[in-house]
């Protein structure tokens, strides 16, 4: 005769099960489980596509980010190939016009005996002809070129170029320094090299001052203007393409504070740094 006890565990045990809803091999708890497993089986695939998907995204942003780099560039240089088009076309209006007052000054002394006019002869040569269409292409900057000098480093070009051409450098849509071959190795002069300069201009309201980029005790300064140069504080430095190593309107920074020099003026410019050495620049070549 069953025993009080083993009816109470017995009625327990049916009461587990009851409770379990058991209906051949499923019940709450393997529904459970199952939802479990299915979820976190989901999840994985679900940061799996969602990591990928983001590299994959990164990469096209990267992309999309070179192209418009590369299009402010070329814009930059279509810019300012415009203004020097539209001073080529003024300077063959003003030779068509002193053409035309030349042959009616001919024209009038013509009937006169022994005259001689000799019309102005002159072949124009504007400054659109100075701007030759440059090239962008990217480049990995993979290190410095010595520890003891930061202002060097080491790039990635598989492009040939001549080894006495210098290159321009462009990193995040401003000048970052140029770019010379030396020992078979293409080496970037940052901002602060006593070797690399190139040519600026800088733009203060309507008018705008030539100028060099010089590096001393690691400053940058744009040095050589005019003593007459009313620069400010503030005023922005662009490249000025006429050096044949950058092309026009490239941003490089701002004026810091103007030294005088009695017969010139020079400015300390205040430029943007990267924090770090290892990403990718724009090399520009002029032809």
């Amino acid at each position: 005769m069953i025993s009080r006890r083993t009816l109470l565990v017995l009625i327990a045990i049916f009461g587990v099960l009851y409770w379990l809803n058991i209906k051949g091999s499923s019940s709450f708890i393997s529904d459970k489980i199952r939802v479990f497993v299915l979820t976190t089986k989901d999840n994985l695939v679900f940061t799996y596509q969602k990591h990928f998907n983001q590299a994959h995204l990164i990469e096209a942003y990267q992309r999309q980010l070179k192209a418009y780099e590369n299009l402010k560039l070329a814009y930059a240089n279509l810019s300012a190939r415009s203004e020097a088009l539209a001073l080529e076309l003024d300077d063959l209006q003003q030779l068509e016009k002193s053409k035309l007052e030349a042959a009616s000054q001919e024209s009038l002394v013509s009937e006169m005996p022994n005259s001689k006019v000799c019309p102005p002869s002159a072949e124009v040569t504007g400054p659109a002809n100075l701007l030759p269409t440059p090239t962008f292409t990217s480049a990995r900057i993979y290190g410095f070129a010595s520890m003891d000098n930061p202002y060097r480093v080491l790039l990635d070009i598989h492009k040939p170029y001549p080894k006495d051409k210098i290159l321009g450098m462009v990193a995040f849509n401003q000048v970052l320094g140029t770019i010379i071959q030396k020992d078979g190795r293409f080496v970037g002069l940052l901002h602060g090299d006593k070797q690399m300069s190139y040519s600026v201009v800088a733009k203060s309201g309507q008018k705008v001052y030539y100028g060099f980029v010089t590096n001393e005790n690691f400053k940058t300064y744009m040095d050589f203007l005019p003593a007459y140069a009313t620069l400010k504080v503030g005023d922005p430095i662009f490249t000025s393409g006429l050096d044949h190593i950058f092309s026009p309107n490239i941003y490089v920074g701002t004026v810091a504070r103007i030294e005088d020099h009695y017969l010139y003026k020079k400015a300390l410019l205040n430029i943007k740094r990267p924090q770090n050495m290892l990403f990718e620049a724009i090399v520009v070549a002029m032809p």
